[in-house]
């Protein structure tokens, strides 16, 4: 098993050219792992309430226009 240590010491000794891979590969990675959680978060509910404040005081006329 690889430690997060083993892990961030390998990544420091990458080369120049090897760490654009990975840092682009991580980019996406996380990219697709943050759309997930956003969806999960959206079916589960925590997004709900913030729907219905955001509905509410647009009803309310608490916005305004950018």
């Amino acid at each position: 098993m690889t430690t997060i240590v083993e892990i961030q010491n390998a990544v420091k000794a990458l080369p120049a050219v090897q760490f654009e891979m990975f840092s682009s590969w991580f980019d996406e990675y996380e990219e697709k792992h943050w759309d997930r959680q956003i969806e999960s978060d959206q079916k589960s509910g925590p997004l709900h309430d913030l729907m219905d404040r955001a509905r509410a005081d647009f009803e309310a006329g608490k916005c305004t226009k950018l």
